[in-house]
């Protein structure tokens, strides 16, 4: 179903179109930023520059960020994603498509993720939102929780006739002061389509009915095989088989 949802199944490198910036691309993902001058998903605002997009190590955090402590900036595993920048307006978004659930059943996902705010004081300078197709929102810092705080987005939706869903997870900041986005620990409940042959309609207890024409003499063997049946035709009947 879901696939790295902690991501902790490595990435590949993704050169961005301005200076010598990398930016890491989970596997199992599709990443995508906004360009310089793009509008901010919808909201009319402008981004000012391309964010960083990288996998946080635990051995590349301190003792009180790493799984299980009181800052923890992980929640799953030994690494983290992190999406931010030090003097941009940005955006970015994670998008995966999920095949083979069963259709009419319900998928429900749950998606953790802090905000590391810095100085910044406006509730609507930084978001984020996830979305199953199409339904979803955004969420404020503030409804967030604030600076440093997880928070998890869950999103239900009921699976399409087609079995697929498809899964957006979107960050923004809106002015040019620095935000982090931290990603981790991505759940997603769902039921797999069966793949079991479809089950043949129930027989009237095993029976085998034969119509026999005219003429003809039908008689069983009580030998080694009692399920052979013999058919006696007439001299000259002509058979014919389908």
């Amino acid at each position: 179903m879901l696939k790295n949802g902690s991501f902790t199944e490595g990435w590949k490198d993704v050169q961005a179109p301005y200076g010598h910036l990398i930016n890491q691309e989970p596997n199992g993902w599709k990443l995508r930023w906004l360009d310089v001058g793009e509008d901010l998903f919808g909201t009319g605002d402008k981004t000012t520059g391309v964010p960083e997009c990288v996998h946080k190590l635990a051995r590349q955090l301190p003792p009180n960020e790493q799984l299980g402590a009181p800052d923890a900036l992980i929640l799953e595993g030994d690494t983290t994603y992190k999406i931010f920048s030090a003097n941009a307006a940005f955006g970015a978004e994670l998008s995966q498509t999920v095949t083979g659930l069963q259709p009419g059943s319900t998928a429900k996902l749950r998606t953790p993720i802090l905000v590391v705010l810095y100085k910044e004081t406006d509730p609507y300078g930084a978001e984020s939102g996830v979305w199953i197709n199409g339904e979803g929102h955004w969420v404020n810092s503030r409804d967030m929780g604030g600076n440093r705080k997880w928070y998890t987005h869950e999103t239900e939706v009921t699976v399409p006739a087609n079995g697929t869903i498809e899964i957006v997870i979107r960050v923004k900041s809106k002015w040019q002061n620095p935000k982090d986005f931290f990603i981790d620990g991505i759940k997603l409940e769902a039921v797999a389509a069966s793949s079991a042959p479809p089950t043949p309609p129930p027989s009237s207890g095993n029976v085998l009915r034969v119509r026999v024409p005219d003429g003809m003499q039908v008689r069983t063997l009580t030998g080694d095989n009692p399920n052979l049946i013999i058919i006696t035709v007439p001299p000259g009947t002509q058979i014919e088989y389908d």
